[in-house]
């Protein structure tokens, strides 16, 4: 029998304590950066994939609709909501040139996307979440809300469909 390391012992806890919290407070409460969480998460509440797909799963996101961008650094989280722009590589980055969401992203630094199926604050979620080696998070983008606070059933399944076809072992 394997014993669970003091680490993985504190993020059980601390998903126990407060399983619907953001996984930033998850994490600090655990001691652990918020990508080490997202192993222990249940069954079904994340798919991984490999970082080398954040300029796949940009583009894709691109066509999304409204989304909610996220950028939790702990002391401020920052939330812009609209349409994620077209982007293109050029000088080491990612750049999305658009209003209001628009940046520059260094998809090198992105290790791995998670697939994001949780409940948060009481409501249903699906976000797309980019963790840098290290286990930071980059940022995530939930999907849009219609105006009773439901998602919408044709992001779901973009979301869907993009985290399984991420998610297929690939076939030679």
């Amino acid at each position: 029998m394997t014993h669970p390391t003091p680490e993985a012992a504190a993020i059980r806890a601390a998903l126990a304590a407060t399983p619907e919290a953001a996984l930033e407070d998850i994490a600090a409460a655990a001691g652990v950066p918020p990508g080490a969480v997202l192993d222990h998460l249940p069954a079904g509440e994340v798919t991984l994939v490999p970082g080398a797909a954040f300029v796949d799963v940009m583009r894709d996101l691109a066509g999304w609709g409204e989304v909610t961008v996220v950028l939790n650094t702990g002391p401020v989280i920052l939330e812009a909501k609209g349409a994620v722009p077209l982007g293109r590589l050029g000088h080491g980055f990612y750049n999305l040139h658009g209003a209001p969401i628009g940046g520059h992203f260094r998809a090198e630094a992105c290790a791995r996307i998670a697939f994001v199926s949780r409940r948060f604050m009481g409501i249903e979620t699906h976000s797309v979440q980019f963790h840098t080696a290290e286990g930071a998070c980059m940022f995530k983008v939930y999907l849009g809300r219609d105006a009773e606070r439901r998602m919408h059933p044709d992001q779901i399944a973009r979301f869907l469909a993009l985290r399984d076809r991420l998610a297929a072992p690939a076939t030679a």
